[in-house]
């Protein structure tokens, strides 16, 4: 009914009027049912969506995938979210130069035994107990009489079975006498 201002007229201020409510304005004075009580990170694609939030508060993080396991092999500190990728520490020699190089190991246990070759064979008769890597030199036993003197002397035996016989005092090895 007014039909002069007086000067007492208030701007509709539209917004949350309640002071509970995390987007309170105390300069509204017009309820626009805008009032919103929980606060977080309102953007579904990240790791901490709140779907309960009306209020995005900035907290929002990022999704990190990779392993969150921190006592396997390829944990990520930086992951937020576990992708399956976990693996688990398998110790064993990781150098490749190494005769016992483990291409499963993937953390090095100082176990690395470097080559050492010869014949491997233990029933060689060159056999190396020590060696890991056959060389192909091994070589057979060959059984004869070793003893240069013996009238069964084999230069080509490398093991002696006790087979040597000598000439007697009066014989040579071809059993020819030696005296008349």
């Amino acid at each position: 009914t007014a039909t002069d201002d007086d000067g007492s007229c208030i701007a509709v201020v539209e917004g949350c009027m309640d002071s509970d409510a995390v987007n309170y304005d105390s300069l509204a004075n017009t309820s626009n049912g805008s009032c919103c009580y929980v606060a977080g990170c309102t953007d579904d694609t990240m790791f901490n969506y709140n779907p309960n939030a009306c209020l995005d508060d900035g907290s929002c993080i990022e999704i990190v995938e990779g392993c969150t396991n921190p006592v396997m092999w390829n944990y990520n500190s930086e992951a937020n979210v576990n992708d399956g990728s976990c693996i688990p520490f398998i110790y064993g020699c990781t150098d490749s130069t190494m005769w016992n190089y483990n291409t499963e190991a993937n953390t090095e246990d100082n176990s690395c035994i470097p080559f050492t070759y010869g014949c491997t064979d233990p029933t060689a008769w060159n056999y190396d107990a020590d060696a890991n890597t056959d060389d192909d030199t091994c070589i057979p036993f060959i059984f004869g009489c070793m003893d240069s003197t013996a009238c069964n002397y084999d230069s080509a035996v490398n093991t002696d079975d006790g087979s040597c016989w000598y000439a007697e005092e009066y014989y040579d090895c071809n059993d020819v006498c030696l005296n008349d």
